[in-house]
């Protein structure tokens, strides 16, 4: 690891001072921490006084002198929490699958919603589930649930210790719960012997609960001037409807979820966990992480700013710049290799999400449209993950994210619409979408579905992009040339935008190329879509002479070729494949019906285009090619929600255009 300024380095554990910081009053529907849901198992399904004289493993982020430092080694010991590695995540919320968890320790059902495995499980559902949990033990639990009436608080009083309430029952521990707001109030207490383990509000508001980090100053100094131990982005704590989301960010050019180093900083104070240590960093202090820094494959180092501040990787750059992530950063070794995975809530990632997906100068009503696709696409990969260390990437594989900086107006669509997706039979609906249509809109089947599979999703549907949606006749290649070059006039809602058709040229020579490095790569990460016909079974790609059409759907997107030698025949199937092979050199222009060019494509800009043979007496020497749109075809076009929100169409309005039979619904709602 290499110190890039001179720093102090700080243990955690070692720091001086402690603050209490009052935060915000949070919903009864919010979390209950991990370390607060151990203090409430350990003294009442526990023998405090037996296991906390146990011995286990140091955690990292548990100092032996914090409140909770008993309560955690008593639920370890025991066997009813697990830790993480060295950490046990004292602050976290408690996650609906590690109530499962303790349930399963206790043989007790407990039913997890779909898509909430790893969302906060709400206090509400806790102190249900806790409850049931004590009435279902064999041991005699003398706990006591009643109404107290705050009367005195140590923030207000010369005789209470700094973990002390006086109810109008008596003076009880309330470690870990900041009461000071609800003085003079009454609340119904959860009390055992002369232990207050939580206390929540008879307005059905939670009580604040201090983060792991914090602890009451009994002196008469300000919060403000005291240092904290530590912190972490989860003060003040996430609504319980938005899950965190894994997000493994790519290298420079998308090319790979690889990095040879990383290095890191923040615009504030923040500290990286890293062997066995808490590190703390002044605001700007720049760190370079190496594969050579880590011990073994699999060992992480977690970086967290202060103040929802955010990371910024200097050596990563993006159209906005060097970018910079909300949450928290986990660097992961892999072989010779760094991984970068990006954890936070989801609302935060869409406002990552939505203005590097869609122009921000779009109007309102399609940016949220866009916010309810994302958010639906994002939740899927967290019930379905990419990987097995992240629910998807950055790049346009999945979805892109932080690629330009967040605004304003795609913030308010995001707020707008929290919560909300696309659902069909209380599921999540895939919403997939793409930049701009020639006119016609593609089927899922057209687009991902293999030759002898059906993706059975039945809300992307063939239809002309025309008010009201027409139904495409587009598979023979003379229908599907007049419709390239003789569109009717002011029918499609896109026939201004300059991707409305598009034209470039291939040389032989060039095509040639293309498959010389590009077409083993594709069959062996797609081989359903591939044949190879030759005497040998190996290609020869010097040999292929001409293109031929096998296959265009009925939106006229095209779904199978042919690569056609004297010995050799290979066909190629998948709009995706196809834009690849046929992607145009560097050097070569695409030129977009508004005369404006783009050079240096990555692929073909969509797979709805026909062949014309450019000749040289017989000889075939290359092919002009004209089509229409960018991306796939399927799903929302984005410059399609623009243009109807322009002519007046609400984001309802706009989806329900777009995706046949959805509802639009908060995800808190689907089973």
């Amino acid at each position: 690891m290499k110190r890039i300024q001179p720093v102090i380095l700080l243990l955690a554990a070692m720091t001086l001072f402690l603050f209490y910081r009052q935060s915000h009053r949070q919903s009864f529907t919010e979390g209950i921490t991990r370390a607060q849901t151990a203090r409430m198992l350990a003294w009442t399904v526990c023998d405090m006084n037996k296991d906390r004289a146990k011995s286990v493993e140091p955690l990292i982020d548990v100092d032996s002198t914090l409140w909770y430092a008993d309560e955690i080694t008593t639920v370890l010991a025991e066997g009813i929490m697990k830790k993480d590695g060295d950490l046990f995540h004292p602050i976290d919320y408690l996650t609906w699958e590690e109530a499962s968890n303790i349930a399963d320790f206790f043989d007790i059902s407990l039913s997890i919603p779909v898509f909430q495995k790893r969302k906060p499980m709400p206090l509400e559902k806790w102190l249900q589930f806790f409850d049931r949990l004590l009435a279902e033990q064999d041991i005699d639990i003398k706990l006591i649930k009643k109404e107290q009436k705050i009367l005195a608080v140590p923030s207000a009083s010369d005789t209470l210790d700094r973990w002390q309430v006086k109810t109008d029952s008596g003076i009880y521990s309330c470690e870990g719960l900041a009461l000071e707001k609800y003085l003079d109030q009454t609340v119904t207490a959860y009390i055992y012997q002369d232990q207050l383990l939580m206390a929540v509000p008879a307005d059905h508001q939670q009580a604040e609960i201090i983060t792991a980090s914090t602890s009451v100053d009994t002196d008469n100094t300000k919060a403000a001037e005291a240092p904290s131990e530590s912190f972490s982005q989860n003060d003040p704590l996430p609504a319980a409807s938005a899950p965190d989301i894994r997000v493994c960010i790519m290298n420079d050019d998308f090319s790979s979820e690889a990095h040879k180093n990383l290095r890191l900083t923040s615009d504030a104070a923040w500290q990286l966990t890293f062997h066995n240590k808490v590190i703390q960093y002044p605001a700007d202090e720049v760190v370079e992480l190496n594969a050579d820094d880590f011990s073994e494959d699999g060992e992480t180092a977690e970086a967290v700013p202060e103040n929802h501040h955010c990371m910024t990787i200097l050596s990563i750059n993006r159209s906005c710049g060097n970018p910079s992530y909300s949450g928290r950063l986990q660097i992961m070794r892999s072989k010779d290799a760094l991984f970068l995975i990006n954890i936070l809530p989801t609302e935060t990632y869409l406002k990552g999400v939505v203005p590097s997906e869609m122009p921000a100068s779009y109007h309102l009503e399609a940016l949220k449209a866009q916010a309810v696709c994302a958010r639906s696409y994002a939740l899927s990969a967290v019930k379905n993950p990419k990987y097995d260390f992240a629910d998807l990437n950055d790049s346009t594989s999945c979805q892109v994210y932080m690629n330009q900086g967040t605004d304003t107006q795609t913030d308010l669509a995001v707020d707008a619409t929290a919560g909300e997706v696309l659902s069909s039979r209380q599921k999540i609906v895939t919403a997939k979408y793409f930049s701009s249509s020639c006119g016609s809109l593609s089927s899922s089947d057209d687009i991902w579905g293999y030759p002898d599979t059906a993706s059975q999703d039945t809300h992307m549907t063939e239809r002309l992009e025309t008010e009201p949606p027409g139904i495409p006749a587009l598979s023979s290649e003379e229908a599907f040339r007049n419709f390239i070059f003789q569109p009717a006039e002011n029918t499609y809602l896109e026939s201004s935008d300059p991707w409305f058709r598009w034209q470039t040229e291939l040389s032989m020579a060039h095509i040639r190329s293309n498959i010389a490095e590009s077409f083993a790569k594709r069959m062996s990460a797609d081989p359903k879509r591939f044949t190879v016909l030759s005497s040998d079974g190996t290609i020869d790609p010097d040999d292929i002479s001409q293109i031929k059409i096998v296959k265009r759907a009925e939106s006229g997107v095209l779904q199978k070729i042919k690569l056609i030698g004297r010995n050799q025949e290979l066909t190629v199937s998948g709009e995706y494949n196809i834009r690849c092979l046929l992607v145009p050199s560097s050097d070569t222009a695409v030129i977009l019906q508004d005369k404006s060019t783009r050079n240096g494509m990555s692929l073909l800009p969509s797979g709805y285009f026909f062949l014309e043979e450019i000749n040289d007496g017989e000889q075939i020497t290359g092919y002009k090619i004209y089509g229409g749109g960018f991306g796939h075809g399927a799903g929302l076009s984005q410059n399609g929600a623009d243009t109807l929100a322009e002519k007046g169409y609400d984001y309802r309005e706009i989806l329900t255009y777009f995706f046949e039979g959805i509802n639009i619904e908060n995800v808190n709602t689907l089973e």
